[in-house]
């Protein structure tokens, strides 16, 4: 196989690898319709101008902040970045950096409500009223007192060896 004919196997295994993983990665980085992401404030370091941001999925992100970092609350007002403190929830637009940095552009205050969840991470219709019920267990499990014998046994049978003499129940510690 010649130099050029490597090369060219190696670039399709790339191209297919990439094109299987790309979706994969943008499922696992749900957005919303407004290209935001749902975070926790993990920590706050205004020295540094770092915010640590966790996903639902407990996955960080350390972001920059900085003079172009705008960030609002629930009702679009404007914020100061040194309100935000750990445990507040936001909705984030990240950019990458230089050197694999995460700049953040906009941080939103908010919750995410339960039709978003559904939508973003159960992928369920968002008009959708209550996550669907699992189907009952078919046949449904039973107690001992509603249990019944299988047929044609006998409750002795149960209490019998391998051998087919009766197993002796001790109920006491000091009787073997």
């Amino acid at each position: 196989m010649n130099r050029g004919s490597k090369f060219i196997s190696y670039a399709v295994t790339l191209l297919l690898g990439l094109a299987v993983s790309l979706p994969t990665w943008a499922q696992a980085h749900p957005k919303n319709a407004q290209g935001e992401e749902f975070f926790i404030v993990s920590s706050v370091d205004l020295q540094k101008h770092q915010v640590v941001l966790m996903r639902p999925t407990q996955l960080t992100v350390v972001a920059t902040i900085g003079p172009q970092t705008s960030y609002v609350g629930e009702k679009g007002q404007k914020l100061d970045v040194k309100q935000m403190k750990a445990g507040d929830t936001v909705w984030a637009i990240t950019k990458p950096g230089a050197g694999g940095s995460v700049m953040a552009v906009r941080l939103r205050q908010g919750a995410m409500t339960p039709a978003e969840l559904q939508k973003l991470y159960l992928h369920l219709p968002a008009n959708s009223s209550s996550i669907p019920t699992p189907a009952p267990l078919t046949p449904r499990p039973q107690s001992g007192a509603q249990a019944t014998p299988p047929t044609g046994a006998s409750t002795r049978s149960q209490y019998l060896t391998h051998l087919g003499q009766p197993r002796t129940r001790h109920h006491r510690p000091d009787a073997l």
